[in-house]
C-alpha cells in the first residue's frame, strides 16, 4: 500500500506496493490520496520514500498494461499517471525523495519531480521507455535537462540505459555509501528545512513553479502523445516481451 504520516514536522509519502512497487491503476489512486494528504498537512517538507528492500519503484506494473482495455482503461491510466507526477511537482513545500534502491521508468519519474533527490551509490536509476517502444514525456525530459543538461538528457533517453548514481552526480543532492549514510544526509536536511518559516518558503516555492510554468504545461500533450505511442506495435510488442521476460522483437 501507499501511505502518508507526518512525524515530527515532515510528511513521509511511503511506498510499499509490492517488491518492485510497480504501479497499477489501484495504486495510483493510493498515491493521489497520498499526496493530497500531504499537501493539507501543513507539513514543513515531504519525503518521498519506499518500504520495498532494495527497490524505490521499479516503474509501472507491465502485466496490468499489457492486459488493458485500451479503448476505455488507457486514458484514465494516463490521467492518474501524469496527475500524480503534476502533483507531486506541485506541493507547496519543498519535497525530498529518499532513493535506497533502484529507480526506473515511473519511479525515476516519481524522483525528478522532486525538489531533492538523495541515493545511495549502488542503485540505478533510469528511463528505459525506448527499450520496450514508449516514449520519454517531453515534461520529464525537461526535468532532467534541467539537473543534467540538456545534452546528457538527450543522450539517456535516447539510449535508455539505466545508470549508476556516481555517473550523474549533478542529479542528487548526495550520494550515500549506505542507506544509513544516505538517510543521516537526508534528515540532516530536513532539520534545516523545519528552522525555516512555512509560509516563506510556500511563497518561494510558487515564484519557482510560476518560473517553470513552461514545464509544466507540456503534461497536456503528453498524455495525448503517451495514449498514442503505447497503442503502437512497437509499444505493445515491448510491453509483451517484457512481462514474458525476453528481448522484444520491434518492427520499426
Amino acid at each position: 500500500m501507499i501511505s502518508f504520516e507526518q512525524i515530527d514536522g515532515i510528511g513521509f509519502i511511503r511506498l510499499g506496493i509490492n517488491d518492485k512497487n510497480s504501479f497499477s491503476s489501484e495504486s495510483f489512486l493510493e498515491l493521489k490520496k497520498a499526496i493530497q494528504a500531504a499537501k493539507e498537512s501543513n507539513s514543513k517538507a515531504i519525503v518521498l520514500k519506499s518500504d520495498s528492500p532494495g527497490t524505490f519503484s521499479l516503474g509501472l506494473d507491465l502485466a496490468t498494461v499489457c492486459k488493458m482495455d485500451m479503448s476505455k482503461d488507457l486514458v484514465p491510466f494516463l490521467n492518474l499517471f501524469f496527475e500524480n507526477l503534476k502533483e507531486l511537482y506541485t506541493i507547496p513545500v519543498p519535497t525530498i525523495a529518499e532513493i535506497s534502491g533502484h529507480a526506473l521508468g515511473y519511479g525515476a519519474m516519481l524522483a525528478l519531480v522532486c525538489d531533492y533527490r538523495y541515493v545511495t551509490e549502488d542503485i540505478r536509476f533510469g528511463l528505459p521507455e525506448v527499450k520496450i517502444g514508449i516514449q520519454v514525456p517531453s515534461f520529464i525530459f525537461a526535468l532532467l535537462g534541467e539537473a543534467i543538461g540538456y545534452d546528457a538528457a538527450k543522450r539517456h533517453v535516447l539510449l535508455g540505459d539505466a545508470f549508476k548514481a556516481k555517473e550523474m552526480p549533478n542529479l542528487f543532492e548526495e550520494i550515500g555509501n549506505t542507506e544509513e549514510e544516505m538517510k543521516k544526509k537526508s534528515k540532516s536536511l530536513q532539520t534545516k528545512l523545519k528552522k525555516n518559516s512555512l509560509s516563506a518558503m510556500k511563497d518561494t516555492k510558487s515564484g519557482i513553479l510560476n518560473v517553470q510554468k513552461n514545464i509544466l504545461s507540456l503534461i497536456e500533450s503528453d498524455i495525448n502523445l503517451t495514449v498514442v505511442s503505447i497503442q503502437s506495435k512497437d509499444a505493445q510488442e515491448g510491453i509483451t516481451a517484457s512481462v514474458e521476460v525476453r528481448r522484444p522483437v520491434f518492427t520499426s
